[in-house]
């Protein structure tokens, strides 16, 4: 049991994979018409919200594994280029969906 607590590869797979996920809808996202793009983000989040949800209810991450998927999800983002300041919002939103 306290091997498990520190057991942290799916944790940091997921974060990286949820990471991957937001880069390839919202590029999509970004390439379709304008009107639309806002609905289409608002969307895009709630579902990378119920994903991260869904991941929490089947693995029930504890304080270390949380931390890792957010690095990883972070770290991954800012790879892929995106800003400070919609990193840092996005995983914020992860955090407060798996509590």
């Amino acid at each position: 049991m306290v091997l498990r607590w520190f057991n942290t590869g799916q944790a940091r797979a997921f974060g990286e994979e949820l990471a991957r996920y937001y880069d390839e809808q919202a590029r999509a996202i970004a390439a379709s018409a304008a009107p639309k793009r806002e609905g289409r983000y608002r969307r895009l989040l709630e579902q990378v919200l119920q994903r991260a949800r869904g991941f929490q209810r089947e693995q029930a991450l504890n304080m270390l594994q949380k931390a890792r998927l957010s690095n990883r999800l972070k770290w991954t983002l800012k790879d892929l280029g995106y800003d400070d300041e919609l990193v840092d919002r996005l995983v914020r939103e992860v955090l407060l969906a798996m509590t």
